[in-house]
């Protein structure tokens, strides 16, 4: 991939070839990374896309679609909408198509391209008085159409939402939930009622496939514990062919602390998989194809670290050999062979952005950030980078902020594997 300087305005961040993390290594022939990263929104509002792992560039590559806030001091309230709109990767310029009022920091509204029309449609969740629901829109005619429930994830192929119930998200993760919607089980810490709905797009109708009292039931014996703790779902992901899922059942400890497992099942919810245990603390994730999984957790220690390995096998691989040792929001490149990931140094307020080779087995630091101040760094006002591979595996998107004014900007790494 050639660089291009003039793709973006935006103000330079760095220029260069990295090698911020890599390990001393004596092969020559080694193709070290070129990268170049530029902001590419501006104060002063506040611009940003939400979570990773989720493409923010339509196919065409010409748009981004992003969020731009007022503030960003507080969690927003029900009647704080947010702005959604493009930007323009030649120009810069963000152009306002709607707004919302079901967003936060962390996840924004769940934005996606929707990949049957991933040129011009876009799918985010809303809200309807007292519901949440989502939303696909044409983001140049402004033609949409509403679905009863909001989208926590999207299949690959279009036809699917994985949906959870937000309510209970407020109640129990406020990072990752919306403000004023109530939990219709708020004395259940098991309901059988609710947990991972699978929406058809198309026709809107949905129905319970994983329940959290089913989960609960897989896991009582060796977590007696739980029996009165509330359990919740987040993070549901679809593997690379629509066939099956994963999502975290999460519930916290007395002391505050958050407890975490991964499980996988198939679209209807047969074949229900426990693949990380209850108690490895399972952070952050990434399908790097239909049956291997990446994921941050306490493998054999008190650090969470980068892990990969089969879904139903416990064939867990380190990786990094210690270059990867911390927790990342991880994701793997288009053609699988690259992860990114970012890392946080909480002492110097800082964060890095960084990628992984597969093959060789290096790490290769491409920017770090000064975050200002340390509500960024942790809360439910952070502001984590959150990285997004763009469809071609050539780009990075981040959140990040401006080291000048304070402010939560867009950022856009180009980077050269020739």
């Amino acid at each position: 991939m050639k660089i291009n300087r003039r793709r973006f305005i935006g103000s330079l961040v760095i220029l260069g070839i990295s090698d911020g993390m890599s390990k001393i290594i004596n092969e020559p022939l080694l193709k070290i990374p070129k990268f170049e990263v530029r902001r590419i929104t501006y104060g002063p509002k506040h611009h940003f896309f939400g979570y990773y792992g989720i493409c923010p560039w339509n196919k065409s590559g010409k748009y981004l679609i992003c969020l731009e806030s007022e503030f960003q001091d507080h969690m927003p309230l029900p009647d704080e909408p947010v702005s959604i709109g493009l930007i323009d990767t030649q120009t810069g310029i963000f152009s306002k198509i709607t707004e919302t009022h079901a967003w936060n920091f962390q996840q924004g509204a769940m934005l996606h391209w929707n990949p049957l029309n991933p040129d011009n449609e876009i799918i985010f969740n809303d809200r309807r008085r007292d519901k949440i629901i989502s939303i696909i829109t044409n983001v140049f005619t402004g033609e949409k159409r509403e679905l009863l429930r909001p989208v926590n994830a999207v299949s690959h192929n279009g036809k699917f939402a994985l949906s959870l119930t937000y309510g209970r998200l407020g109640r129990l993760r406020k990072v990752v939930g919306y403000s004023g919607i109530e939990d219709p089980n708020p004395n259940s810490p098991h309901p059988d009622n609710d947990g991972i709905f699978l929406m058809n797009l198309t026709t809107g109708k949905s129905k319970l496939v994983v329940s959290i009292e089913r989960v609960y039931k897989m896991i009582e014996k060796t977590h007696p514990e739980l029996k009165d703790t509330h359990m919740w779902f987040n993070h549901t992901v679809f593997n690379k062919n629509d066939t099956r899922f994963f999502f975290l059942a999460r519930t916290r400890k007395p002391d505050g602390k958050l407890e975490t497992g991964m499980f996988t099942a198939n679209l209807d919810g047969s074949e229900l998989r426990q693949v990380i245990p209850y108690g490895k603390s399972v952070s952050h994730f990434d399908w790097r194809n239909d049956k291997e999984i990446i994921a941050t957790f306490k493998l054999n220690g008190t650090n969470r670290v980068h892990v990969l390995f089969t879904d139903g096998k416990d064939d867990y691989k380190r990786l990094g050999d210690g270059c990867l040792d911390f927790d990342g929001h991880c994701s793997f490149s288009p053609n699988q062979k690259w992860l990114v990931t970012d890392r946080k140094i909480h002492d110097g307020l800082k964060q890095s952005l960084i990628i992984y080779n597969i093959d060789d087995n290096q790490c290769y630091t491409i920017v770090s950030l000064d975050m200002r101040e340390s509500r960024f760094m942790s809360g439910n006002l952070r502001c984590d980078f959150h990285p997004r591979w763009d469809r071609t595996g050539n780009a990075i998107c981040f959140d990040g902020i401006d080291s000048l004014n304070g402010t939560r900007q867009l950022h856009i790494a180009y980077i050269d594997f020739s």
